[in-house]
Parts: C-alpha cells; sequence; structure tokens
C-alpha cells in the first residue's frame, strides 16, 4: 500500500471494525488504531463500563489529556533550546568582538 496519499484502512476498535480514510501509511493508521483500541479496552476493564459511547469519550479525555501534557513539555523544550541558542549566539558575538 501506497505510504502517501489517501486510503481506506480497517481498524478493529474495541471488537468493531471500521474503515478509516487515512492520509499516510498503513503502518501509522494501525499504529493509531491501536493505540485507541488500548485505551479504549483499559478504561473499560478499569471502569467496567459497557456504553462504548462513554468508553470512547473516556478515551478521547485520556488522549486528549497525554496530547497537551506533550504539547507543553514541546513547547518547554522549544524554549529551552531558544534560550540556549540565544546564549550561544551572545558567546560567539562577545568572542569575535
Amino acid at each position: 500500500m501506497s505510504p502517501e496519499g489517501d486510503h481506506l484502512v480497517e481498524l478493529d476498535i474495541l471488537g468493531q471494525t471500521y474503515q478509516v480514510k487515512v492520509h499516510g501509511s498503513y503502518e501509522w493508521a494501525q499504529k493509531v488504531g491501536q493505540l485507541v483500541d488500548e485505551t479504549m479496552r483499559t478504561i473499560a476493564k478499569e471502569t467496567r463500563l459497557n456504553e462504548t459511547t462513554k468508553i470512547a469519550i473516556l478515551a478521547a479525555l485520556n488522549l486528549a489529556d497525554r496530547l497537551v501534557a506533550m504539547q507543553e513539555q514541546h513547547d518547554a523544550a522549544a524554549e529551552e533550546v531558544r534560550d540556549a541558542s540565544r546564549q550561544i549566539a551572545k558567546v560567539l558575538e562577545e568572542a569575535l568582538r
């Protein structure tokens, strides 16, 4: 299957098969689907919920929480890189004087 372009991929999530239009590789789509499936199964097991919609909402909140945390970590790391770059530039400017 082509790694680029839109195509349909079948994903098994919580015992249901979904055909999903994806842009990118089959492997990436499977990895994403597996993460969603694992998250939903964990939530279903831990909460003993049977209602798929509630499980899906809790999974979405869980994944969104993880995403926001990672974005904040990324932003903090990017700021550290910018600070380090400014310090290096300052040291280089002083050394070239």
